[in-house]
């Protein structure tokens, strides 16, 4: 399959909107190596996703932390416009004030891209023969990342090593540009990771693919590849 126009659904660029990480964490399983203490194969948060923030702003539509939380309302127009690849959970989220809202749900993506070629400089230099833990060396070329033959054709969508970097296609960038929603940045392609020195060089931890992804999603795109 030809290359598809696709974009990095991230955090927006104003800190003081996101989160305190430190009051999000949650209960969380973390997936030990069975045969080296040193290391483990990544950890999940299986409590309900909890967001504090610093502010009162209940305009604010999607809440970025250990997380990400979409206000119902930008969740039924997902629905309405057909976009795929993604399910919900619940999320509560508290403002500066107190105030509890339930009015958000968290958005676990569910789309597939597969695992990044090896023409694009990412492959294992560093493993466990016990567990899945392992280091990916840098990206070099950003054009070859994704094997579109993989690709799920969702709407949202993750690539293996990039672990937690949300990918969604240009229906979805142009509907969310459209309509103004608020508290994210749409960065097309791996820009953002181009742009970035620091980045660009720096290896990439794979360990468990369930760590981050459903746990039957991980398993059934995974287990073939020695990734669940």
């Amino acid at each position: 399959m030809d290359r598809m126009p696709f974009f990095n659904f991230a955090y927006p660029e104003q800190w003081e909107l996101l989160a305190d990480i430190r009051k999000s964490e949650g209960e969380r399983q973390v997936f030990p190596c069975p045969a080296n203490a040193d290391h483990d194969e990544g950890d999940r948060r299986i409590s309900e996703l909890y967001l504090e923030v610093q502010h009162n702003d209940r305009a604010e539509q999607v809440i970025w932390g250990d997380g990400c939380a979409i206000h119902e309302s930008i969740l039924e127009s997902f629905s309405r416009e057909g976009f795929t690849g993604y399910r919900t959970k619940p999320a509560t989220v508290c403002f500066q004030d107190g105030t509890i809202s339930r009015e958000y749900r968290e958005l676990v993506i569910t789309g597939w891209a597969g695992v990044a070629r090896k023409e694009s400089g990412m492959q294992i230099v560093e493993s466990c023969p016990s567990c899945h833990w392992g280091w990916y060396s840098p990206i070099k070329d950003y054009s070859k990342v994704i094997d579109w033959d993989q690709w799920t054709g969702d709407d949202f969508f993750v690539v293996w090593p990039l672990r937690g970097m949300i990918l969604c296609t240009e229906r979805v960038a142009v509907w969310l540009k459209r309509n103004s929603v608020r508290s994210l940045t749409l960065e097309k392609g791996f820009a953002v990771l181009e742009e970035c020195k620091a980045l660009s060089n720096a290896k990439t931890f794979g360990g468990r693919l369930s760590s981050f992804f459903p746990e039957d999603l991980a398993i059934k795109y995974g287990r073939a590849i020695g990734l669940e």
